[in-house]
């Protein structure tokens, strides 16, 4: 699936603008403005709708919306319309990739059947959830994207000029700057996800323990171009941080987590 191609157009249509960011606390200025936001999520939900197949379990979906609902309920964006979808392991897309979450700017949270079959108790998954929301909230992609706007111009200019190989080239590294998450942008989710699960109810205690099933799970599987903690890197310090985070300060096996001298 070639997402910066999907937004790209829409991309290039945006304008500037400056806003206090109630997430992070900060007025940030950017290439676009929260509708324009809402029509690349939408844009690019459009091209996920065709490639991947979802669960139709009722069960499963019930159990993700509640949990979605709760989270939203508490977060920093009120203006948004959130919606969460499962994606089927049997999907073809979906082999060798089956535990993992994303979301798309707008409000639009999808999370693979895999990922729920660790035997994630409410709390867990309400910690994968509330992850992905905080990404929504923070605007996170939307920033990856205008990091993005330097490779797609260019790729545009490689097109233009007939240069098929160097677009494929340019669109390579847009690809990876947009789906490579930073380590302030996963700490920044992983404090905001903390925050919404302690408002919404849930133990946020619960998100190390995730964490560490996660990174359980990646130490027995061969590793893959966009497998969980390829797009969510950092697990063992994420695992530290979250802890301290959940308990309002550091203990000692925290930092001995994130100096890699734990286990």
């Amino acid at each position: 699936m070639n997402m910066p191609v999907a937004v790209a157009f829409l991309f290039f249509l945006s304008g500037c603008s400056t806003e206090f960011n109630t997430a992070t606390g900060r007025q940030e200025t950017f290439l676009y403005g929260d509708e324009k936001e809402k029509s690349i999520g939408a844009s690019v939900a459009l091209e996920v709708e065709k490639t991947f197949k979802f669960d139709t379990d009722v069960d499963i979906n019930e159990r993700v919306e509640k949990i979605l609902k709760r989270i939203t309920a508490v977060c920093d964006r009120q203006d948004l319309v959130y919606t969460i979808r499962v994606i089927d392991k049997d999907d073809k897309y979906n082999k060798d990739d089956d535990v993992n979450a994303f979301s798309l700017p707008g409000g639009y949270v999808y999370i693979y059947r895999g990922l729920i079959e660790l035997n994630l108790t409410d709390d867990q998954l309400a910690s994968v959830i509330a992850h992905e929301v905080s990404h929504v909230v923070a605007k996170h992609a939307m920033k990856r994207l205008q990091g993005s706007y330097g490779a797609l111009a260019l790729e545009g200019l490689a097109i233009a000029s007939g240069s098929g190989a160097a677009a494929v080239g340019v669109n390579l590294a847009a690809s990876s700057v947009l789906f490579a998450n930073s380590r302030e942008d996963e700490f920044q989710a992983d404090q905001l996800g903390v925050k919404y699960m302690k408002k919404a109810g849930y133990d946020p205690l619960q998100m190390r323990v995730m964490l560490g099933k996660l990174l359980e799970y990646q130490n027995k599987q061969p590793r893959h171009p966009l497998n969980y903690w390829r797009t969510h890197p950092y697990i063992p310090e994420r695992m530290a941080r979250a802890d301290a985070e959940a308990k309002g300060k550091p203990e000692f096996r925290d930092y001995l987590n994130v100096t890699g001298e734990e286990k």
